[in-house]
């Protein structure tokens, strides 16, 4: 599960991220609210992006992971560094907001489904 976490962390955040030049910090979405990844059979990870370059994380059976994320060109990246490091997962930068749901691919190229959802 602790790999899970941080792929879930890649794939959604990376497309959680608002991207555009309106926006002085495009995850800025993310900041205080609760990214949900659904994979299928319903197994859910939670993602928390903080505006300092980090993230936590919390599997189905309750592990918690964490690590950081960058943006670099056009898209978002994501470390995980406890309980174990890993190497980034990133993907491309697109704008959601909160209350959105989508479509991705998770890991091992399973659909998942993302929401942004307010409050933590």
């Amino acid at each position: 599960m602790r790999k899970l976490a941080v792929m879930a962390a890649g794939a959604a955040l990376g497309l959680a991220a608002l991207a555009g030049p309106a926006m002085a910090d495009p995850m800025a979405s993310a900041y205080g609210n609760t990214v949900v990844v659904t994979y299928p059979g319903d197994a859910t990870v939670k993602i928390y992006v903080n505006a300092d370059g980090t993230y936590t994380g919390v599997g189905p059976d309750g592990s918690a992971s964490g690590g950081s994320w960058k943006i670099e060109g056009d898209q978002t990246c994501f470390t995980q560094t406890t309980p174990a490091a890993g190497p980034p997962s990133c993907s491309p930068t697109v704008e959601k907001k909160v209350g959105d749901t989508w479509t991705a691919t998770g890991q091992g190229g399973a659909p998942v489904t993302i929401t942004i959802v307010e409050g933590r």
